[in-house]
Protein backbone atom coordinates (compact mmCIF):
# COMPACT_ATOMS: atom_id res chain seq x y z
CA UNK A 1 0.00 0.00 0.00
CA UNK A 2 1.50 3.11 -0.92
CA UNK A 3 1.06 5.92 1.23
CA UNK A 4 1.41 9.80 0.86
CA UNK A 5 3.07 11.61 3.74
CA UNK A 6 1.66 15.07 4.06
CA UNK A 7 3.23 17.55 6.11
CA UNK A 8 1.52 21.01 7.00
CA UNK A 9 4.32 23.30 7.55
CA UNK A 10 4.31 26.13 10.07
CA UNK A 11 5.76 29.45 9.78
CA UNK A 12 9.74 28.14 10.50
CA UNK A 13 11.60 25.16 10.97
CA UNK A 14 11.20 25.72 14.95
CA UNK A 15 7.39 25.87 14.55
CA UNK A 16 5.09 22.99 15.18
CA UNK A 17 4.61 20.66 11.64
CA UNK A 18 1.48 18.56 11.56
CA UNK A 19 1.75 15.45 9.47
CA UNK A 20 -0.20 12.61 8.44
CA UNK A 21 0.45 9.43 6.33
CA UNK A 22 -2.40 9.11 3.75
CA UNK A 23 -3.58 5.85 1.95
CA UNK A 24 -6.91 5.26 0.37
CA UNK A 25 -8.00 8.57 1.22
CA UNK A 26 -7.99 7.78 4.97
CA UNK A 27 -5.79 9.17 7.99
CA UNK A 28 -3.03 6.14 8.61
CA UNK A 29 -1.21 7.63 11.21
CA UNK A 30 -0.84 11.49 12.27
CA UNK A 31 0.77 13.50 14.77
CA UNK A 32 2.69 16.82 15.24
CA UNK A 33 6.07 17.76 15.63
CA UNK A 34 7.09 20.31 18.03
CA UNK A 35 9.75 21.27 15.28
CA UNK A 36 11.43 20.19 12.46
CA UNK A 37 13.94 18.40 13.46
CA UNK A 38 11.64 15.87 15.26
CA UNK A 39 10.33 14.34 11.58
CA UNK A 40 13.02 12.45 11.96
CA UNK A 41 11.48 9.45 13.63
CA UNK A 42 9.11 9.07 10.22
CA UNK A 43 11.98 9.36 7.53
CA UNK A 44 12.28 6.06 7.39
CA UNK A 45 8.47 5.33 6.52
CA UNK A 46 8.22 8.53 4.62
CA UNK A 47 11.02 7.00 2.53
CA UNK A 48 8.83 4.44 1.13
CA UNK A 49 6.50 6.87 -0.38
CA UNK A 50 5.58 10.21 -1.66
CA UNK A 51 5.96 13.36 0.68
CA UNK A 52 4.25 16.35 -0.01
CA UNK A 53 4.96 19.96 2.32
CA UNK A 54 2.22 21.98 2.32
CA UNK A 55 2.94 26.21 3.41
CA UNK A 56 0.93 28.31 4.76
CA UNK A 57 -0.80 30.55 2.37
CA UNK A 58 0.31 33.73 4.17
CA UNK A 59 4.02 32.97 3.13
CA UNK A 60 3.16 32.60 -0.69
CA UNK A 61 0.92 34.40 -3.62
CA UNK A 62 -0.85 32.72 -6.38
CA UNK A 63 -2.35 34.78 -9.50
CA UNK A 64 -3.75 33.32 -12.55
CA UNK A 65 -3.19 34.17 -16.68
CA UNK A 66 -6.38 33.21 -19.11
CA UNK A 67 -3.85 32.58 -22.09
CA UNK A 68 -0.20 32.06 -20.67
CA UNK A 69 2.35 31.46 -23.52
CA UNK A 70 2.74 28.24 -24.92
CA UNK A 71 6.73 28.02 -24.98
CA UNK A 72 7.53 26.88 -20.61
CA UNK A 73 10.22 29.70 -20.66
CA UNK A 74 7.72 32.14 -21.96
CA UNK A 75 5.34 31.22 -19.56
CA UNK A 76 7.93 31.38 -16.83
CA UNK A 77 8.85 34.73 -17.57
CA UNK A 78 5.03 36.38 -17.96
CA UNK A 79 4.03 35.04 -14.73
CA UNK A 80 7.15 36.47 -13.17
CA UNK A 81 6.63 40.09 -14.42
CA UNK A 82 2.86 39.70 -13.43
CA UNK A 83 3.79 38.87 -9.77
CA UNK A 84 6.59 41.38 -9.47
CA UNK A 85 4.23 43.80 -10.69
CA UNK A 86 1.16 42.82 -8.43
CA UNK A 87 3.48 41.99 -5.36
CA UNK A 88 6.22 45.15 -5.86
CA UNK A 89 8.91 42.41 -5.16
CA UNK A 90 12.12 42.21 -6.57
CA UNK A 91 12.42 39.22 -8.85
CA UNK A 92 16.27 38.14 -7.49
CA UNK A 93 14.26 37.55 -4.26
CA UNK A 94 11.78 35.07 -5.45
CA UNK A 95 11.00 31.58 -6.79
CA UNK A 96 7.85 31.00 -9.22
CA UNK A 97 6.44 27.79 -10.01
CA UNK A 98 3.94 27.63 -13.24
CA UNK A 99 1.50 25.08 -14.08
CA UNK A 100 -0.55 24.89 -17.40
CA UNK A 101 -4.08 23.41 -16.78
CA UNK A 102 -6.32 21.10 -18.95
CA UNK A 103 -8.45 24.61 -20.01
CA UNK A 104 -5.09 26.30 -21.37
CA UNK A 105 -5.54 28.54 -18.13
CA UNK A 106 -2.32 28.65 -16.20
CA UNK A 107 -1.15 29.49 -12.43
CA UNK A 108 1.43 30.81 -11.02
CA UNK A 109 2.84 30.52 -6.93
CA UNK A 110 5.58 32.73 -5.81
CA UNK A 111 7.43 32.28 -2.61
CA UNK A 112 10.47 33.78 -1.07
CA UNK A 113 13.21 31.86 -2.19
CA UNK A 114 14.86 31.96 1.14
CA UNK A 115 11.85 30.44 2.75
CA UNK A 116 12.14 27.22 0.60
CA UNK A 117 15.78 26.86 1.23
CA UNK A 118 15.23 27.15 4.52
CA UNK A 119 12.61 24.19 4.15
CA UNK A 120 14.69 22.02 2.06
CA UNK A 121 17.62 22.02 4.44
CA UNK A 122 15.74 21.66 7.71
CA UNK A 123 13.58 18.50 5.96
CA UNK A 124 16.97 16.96 4.26
CA UNK A 125 18.32 16.95 7.98
CA UNK A 126 15.54 15.49 9.21
CA UNK A 127 15.85 13.12 6.22
CA UNK A 128 13.09 13.87 4.33
CA UNK A 129 13.01 15.37 0.69
CA UNK A 130 9.70 16.74 -0.36
CA UNK A 131 8.38 15.14 -3.81
CA UNK A 132 5.56 18.10 -3.83
CA UNK A 133 6.01 21.71 -1.87
CA UNK A 134 3.05 24.11 -2.59
CA UNK A 135 1.08 26.46 -0.51
CA UNK A 136 -2.54 25.12 1.31
CA UNK A 137 -5.25 26.94 -0.72
CA UNK A 138 -3.29 25.56 -4.13
CA UNK A 139 -4.70 22.60 -3.23
CA UNK A 140 -8.33 23.19 -2.95
CA UNK A 141 -10.83 22.21 -5.62
CA UNK A 142 -10.50 25.06 -8.20
CA UNK A 143 -11.34 26.12 -11.52
CA UNK A 144 -12.07 29.10 -12.92
CA UNK A 145 -15.85 30.07 -12.48
CA UNK A 146 -15.53 28.96 -8.61
CA UNK A 147 -14.69 30.14 -5.35
CA UNK A 148 -13.61 27.92 -2.36
CA UNK A 149 -13.32 29.13 1.55
CA UNK A 150 -11.82 26.88 4.14
CA UNK A 151 -12.83 28.60 7.75
CA UNK A 152 -10.62 27.16 10.28
CA UNK A 153 -10.45 28.45 13.82
CA UNK A 154 -7.51 30.75 13.48
CA UNK A 155 -7.25 31.28 10.01
CA UNK A 156 -9.34 31.46 6.36
CA UNK A 157 -8.32 30.15 3.14
CA UNK A 158 -9.35 30.46 0.27
CA UNK A 159 -9.56 31.28 -3.58
CA UNK A 160 -11.27 33.06 -6.70
CA UNK A 161 -11.05 31.18 -9.21
CA UNK A 162 -7.31 30.04 -9.87
CA UNK A 163 -6.30 33.00 -7.06
CA UNK A 164 -5.29 31.78 -3.62
CA UNK A 165 -5.56 34.16 -0.37
CA UNK A 166 -5.20 33.19 3.41
CA UNK A 167 -4.86 35.31 6.19
CA UNK A 168 -5.72 35.33 10.49
CA UNK A 169 -8.85 35.71 12.17
CA UNK A 170 -10.95 37.80 12.83
CA UNK A 171 -9.34 40.26 10.60
CA UNK A 172 -10.18 38.17 7.22
CA UNK A 173 -13.57 37.61 8.27
CA UNK A 174 -15.36 41.20 6.59
CA UNK A 175 -13.03 40.65 3.56
CA UNK A 176 -13.90 36.98 2.39
CA UNK A 177 -16.94 38.05 0.76
CA UNK A 178 -15.75 40.80 -1.06
CA UNK A 179 -13.02 38.17 -2.01
CA UNK A 180 -15.44 35.58 -3.45
CA UNK A 181 -18.46 37.32 -4.79
CA UNK A 182 -16.48 38.47 -8.12
CA UNK A 183 -18.37 38.80 -11.04
CA UNK A 184 -16.85 35.78 -12.52
CA UNK A 185 -17.70 33.34 -9.46
CA UNK A 186 -20.61 30.92 -10.57
CA UNK A 187 -20.82 28.84 -7.22
CA UNK A 188 -18.82 29.21 -3.90
CA UNK A 189 -17.68 25.84 -1.98
CA UNK A 190 -16.92 26.25 1.68
CA UNK A 191 -15.40 24.19 4.60
CA UNK A 192 -15.84 25.01 8.17
CA UNK A 193 -18.91 25.34 10.64
CA UNK A 194 -22.24 26.18 8.40
CA UNK A 195 -23.85 27.68 11.54
CA UNK A 196 -21.26 29.81 13.12
CA UNK A 197 -19.23 30.67 10.12
CA UNK A 198 -22.63 31.16 7.71
CA UNK A 199 -22.99 35.01 8.47
CA UNK A 200 -19.68 35.69 7.06
CA UNK A 201 -21.33 35.33 3.56
CA UNK A 202 -24.79 37.03 3.77
CA UNK A 203 -26.31 37.25 0.43
CA UNK A 204 -24.08 34.54 -1.67
CA UNK A 205 -25.77 30.80 -2.15
CA UNK A 206 -23.00 28.48 -0.46
CA UNK A 207 -22.41 25.00 -1.14
CA UNK A 208 -21.16 23.93 2.44
CA UNK A 209 -18.91 20.81 1.95
CA UNK A 210 -17.48 19.39 5.44
CA UNK A 211 -15.79 20.56 8.42
CA UNK A 212 -12.55 22.34 8.67
CA UNK A 213 -11.03 19.77 11.27
CA UNK A 214 -7.77 19.23 11.02
CA UNK A 215 -8.46 15.28 9.81
CA UNK A 216 -10.93 16.65 7.30
CA UNK A 217 -8.26 18.95 6.02
CA UNK A 218 -5.58 16.49 5.46
CA UNK A 219 -8.27 14.35 3.28
CA UNK A 220 -8.86 17.66 1.25
CA UNK A 221 -5.26 18.23 0.60
CA UNK A 222 -5.05 14.25 -0.29
CA UNK A 223 -7.61 14.89 -2.97
CA UNK A 224 -5.82 18.58 -4.15
CA UNK A 225 -2.14 16.30 -4.39
CA UNK A 226 -4.30 13.05 -6.20
CA UNK A 227 -5.39 15.68 -8.95
CA UNK A 228 -2.21 17.38 -9.96
CA UNK A 229 -3.41 21.13 -10.44
CA UNK A 230 -1.05 22.52 -8.07
CA UNK A 231 1.97 24.30 -8.66
CA UNK A 232 4.87 22.73 -7.43
CA UNK A 233 7.72 24.66 -6.19
CA UNK A 234 9.88 22.10 -6.83
CA UNK A 235 11.11 23.32 -9.93
CA UNK A 236 13.75 24.87 -11.28
CA UNK A 237 17.00 25.33 -8.90
CA UNK A 238 14.85 23.77 -6.76
CA UNK A 239 13.83 20.31 -8.39
CA UNK A 240 14.02 17.01 -6.49
CA UNK A 241 17.44 15.56 -8.02
CA UNK A 242 18.23 11.70 -7.50
CA UNK A 243 21.02 11.39 -5.83
CA UNK A 244 23.07 9.46 -8.00
CA UNK A 245 25.87 10.20 -6.23
CA UNK A 246 25.49 7.16 -4.02
CA UNK A 247 25.40 5.09 -6.63
CA UNK A 248 28.83 6.31 -7.58
CA UNK A 249 30.13 5.67 -4.67
CA UNK A 250 29.48 1.99 -4.82
CA UNK A 251 31.69 1.65 -7.66
CA UNK A 252 34.10 4.10 -5.69
CA UNK A 253 34.06 1.74 -2.50
CA UNK A 254 34.31 -1.52 -4.98
CA UNK A 255 37.73 -0.15 -6.36
CA UNK A 256 39.14 1.17 -2.76
CA UNK A 257 38.57 -2.26 -0.98
CA UNK A 258 39.65 -4.51 -4.20
CA UNK A 259 42.93 -2.62 -3.66
CA UNK A 260 43.49 -2.51 -0.19
CA UNK A 261 42.45 -6.02 -0.26
CA UNK A 262 45.28 -6.76 -2.98
CA UNK A 263 47.86 -4.72 -0.68
CA UNK A 264 46.80 -6.55 2.33
CA UNK A 265 47.12 -10.00 1.05
CA UNK A 266 50.13 -9.31 -0.41
CA UNK A 267 51.63 -7.86 2.64
CA UNK A 268 50.69 -10.68 4.57
CA UNK A 269 52.43 -12.72 2.52
CA UNK A 270 56.27 -10.90 2.43
CA UNK A 271 56.23 -10.91 6.19
CA UNK A 272 54.91 -14.38 7.00
CA UNK A 273 57.02 -16.05 3.05
CA UNK A 274 59.25 -17.88 5.38
CA UNK A 275 57.59 -18.98 8.36
CA UNK A 276 54.48 -20.01 6.38
CA UNK A 277 55.04 -21.17 3.18
CA UNK A 278 52.02 -23.03 2.87
CA UNK A 279 49.98 -20.40 4.09
CA UNK A 280 51.87 -17.84 1.95
CA UNK A 281 51.40 -20.13 -1.52
CA UNK A 282 47.27 -20.10 -0.34
CA UNK A 283 46.82 -16.46 -0.06
CA UNK A 284 49.07 -15.83 -3.12
CA UNK A 285 46.55 -17.69 -4.64
CA UNK A 286 43.76 -16.20 -3.38
CA UNK A 287 45.47 -12.69 -3.63
CA UNK A 288 45.81 -13.56 -7.70
CA UNK A 289 42.07 -14.45 -7.97
CA UNK A 290 40.89 -11.91 -6.31
CA UNK A 291 42.74 -9.33 -8.88
CA UNK A 292 42.14 -11.38 -11.90
CA UNK A 293 38.30 -10.91 -10.84
CA UNK A 294 38.37 -6.90 -9.78
CA UNK A 295 40.74 -6.48 -12.96
CA UNK A 296 40.18 -8.74 -15.56
CA UNK A 297 42.05 -6.36 -18.02
CA UNK A 298 45.24 -7.19 -15.63
CA UNK A 299 45.10 -10.62 -15.11
CA UNK A 300 48.89 -11.09 -15.98
CA UNK A 301 49.57 -8.29 -14.27
CA UNK A 302 51.75 -8.52 -10.51
CA UNK A 303 48.91 -7.61 -8.02
CA UNK A 304 51.32 -5.65 -5.64
CA UNK A 305 52.66 -3.90 -8.23
CA UNK A 306 49.35 -2.88 -9.78
CA UNK A 307 47.98 -2.25 -6.42
CA UNK A 308 50.81 0.41 -5.62
CA UNK A 309 50.37 2.10 -8.65
CA UNK A 310 46.31 2.82 -8.20
CA UNK A 311 46.79 3.85 -5.09
CA UNK A 312 49.61 6.07 -5.99
CA UNK A 313 48.23 7.81 -9.33
CA UNK A 314 44.73 9.21 -9.89
CA UNK A 315 45.72 8.94 -13.49
CA UNK A 316 46.15 5.39 -13.30
CA UNK A 317 42.45 4.96 -11.76
CA UNK A 318 40.04 2.55 -13.09
CA UNK A 319 38.42 4.02 -16.06
CA UNK A 320 35.05 4.70 -13.85
CA UNK A 321 36.65 6.29 -11.03
CA UNK A 322 38.29 9.23 -13.11
CA UNK A 323 35.00 9.39 -15.17
CA UNK A 324 32.81 9.77 -12.55
CA UNK A 325 34.81 12.28 -10.61
CA UNK A 326 35.14 14.07 -13.70
CA UNK A 327 31.61 13.99 -14.77
CA UNK A 328 30.36 15.04 -11.11
CA UNK A 329 32.57 17.82 -11.41
CA UNK A 330 31.30 18.96 -14.51
CA UNK A 331 27.83 18.88 -13.48
CA UNK A 332 28.18 20.88 -10.42
CA UNK A 333 29.35 23.23 -12.72
CA UNK A 334 25.93 23.16 -14.64
CA UNK A 335 22.86 23.02 -12.29
CA UNK A 336 20.20 22.78 -15.39
CA UNK A 337 21.41 19.33 -15.91
CA UNK A 338 19.04 16.10 -13.69
CA UNK A 339 20.31 12.93 -14.12
CA UNK A 340 17.98 9.77 -14.46
CA UNK A 341 20.09 6.60 -14.43
CA UNK A 342 23.72 6.18 -14.39
CA UNK A 343 25.18 2.51 -15.85
CA UNK A 344 28.75 1.54 -16.11
CA UNK A 345 30.29 -0.69 -19.02
CA UNK A 346 33.45 -2.23 -17.85
CA UNK A 347 34.46 -3.70 -20.89
CA UNK A 348 34.21 -0.59 -22.47
CA UNK A 349 35.07 1.67 -19.75
CA UNK A 350 32.26 4.26 -20.12
CA UNK A 351 29.70 5.19 -18.42
CA UNK A 352 25.70 5.72 -20.10
CA UNK A 353 24.15 8.49 -18.47
CA UNK A 354 20.36 9.35 -19.11
CA UNK A 355 19.69 13.19 -18.64
CA UNK A 356 16.68 15.43 -18.85
CA UNK A 357 17.70 19.27 -19.45
CA UNK A 358 14.84 21.99 -20.59
CA UNK A 359 17.27 23.51 -22.78
CA UNK A 360 19.46 22.31 -25.81
CA UNK A 361 22.06 24.39 -24.43
CA UNK A 362 22.63 22.91 -21.88
CA UNK A 363 23.26 19.37 -23.08
CA UNK A 364 25.97 21.27 -25.09
CA UNK A 365 27.42 23.12 -22.09
CA UNK A 366 27.95 19.83 -20.34
CA UNK A 367 30.00 18.51 -23.75
CA UNK A 368 31.82 20.84 -23.35
CA UNK A 369 32.79 20.82 -20.08
CA UNK A 370 33.54 17.34 -19.93
CA UNK A 371 35.98 18.04 -22.85
CA UNK A 372 38.12 20.40 -21.21
CA UNK A 373 38.49 17.72 -18.68
CA UNK A 374 39.90 15.06 -21.00
CA UNK A 375 36.54 13.58 -21.11
CA UNK A 376 35.10 12.70 -24.27
CA UNK A 377 30.82 12.92 -24.56
CA UNK A 378 29.05 11.21 -27.09
CA UNK A 379 24.89 11.65 -27.96
CA UNK A 380 23.93 7.90 -27.57
CA UNK A 381 20.45 8.46 -30.01
CA UNK A 382 18.92 11.21 -30.49
CA UNK A 383 17.25 14.25 -28.13
CA UNK A 384 13.14 13.30 -27.49
CA UNK A 385 10.67 15.71 -26.20
CA UNK A 386 8.89 14.54 -22.81
CA UNK A 387 6.63 17.03 -21.27
CA UNK A 388 8.42 20.32 -20.96
CA UNK A 389 11.68 18.73 -20.75
CA UNK A 390 13.91 17.10 -23.06
CA UNK A 391 15.50 13.72 -22.70
CA UNK A 392 18.70 12.08 -24.20
CA UNK A 393 21.47 9.76 -23.45
CA UNK A 394 25.36 10.53 -23.00
CA UNK A 395 27.84 8.21 -23.55
CA UNK A 396 31.33 9.12 -21.37
CA UNK A 397 34.34 7.74 -21.98
CA UNK A 398 38.08 8.54 -21.89
CA UNK A 399 38.75 8.15 -25.81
Amino acid sequence: MSETLILLLGQTPEDPVRWAFMANGAIQKADIAETADELAAIAGRAARGYVAAILPGEQAAMRSMTAPPKAPTKFRAAAAYLIEDELAEGLETLHIAVIRRDNGAGTALAVKKSLIENWIVALAEAGLSPDLMTADFALLPLRIGRSVVVYEPSRITGAAGLQGFAGERPITDGLVKQLVSGEDSEETLAFGNADKDRPNLPGLSVDWRGGSDEASLFCLYTEGIQSGGAPNLRQGEYRKRRDWHGALNVWRRAAVLAAASIVLLAGVVVADGARLTRLAEKLNQETLALHQSAFPGQANTDPRGHARTILASESSAPAFLFLATQFAESLEENGQIQVDRIRYNAARGEFSISLRFSNIDDLENLKKLLAGRGVVAAEAGGVRRSGVLYVGELRVSTS
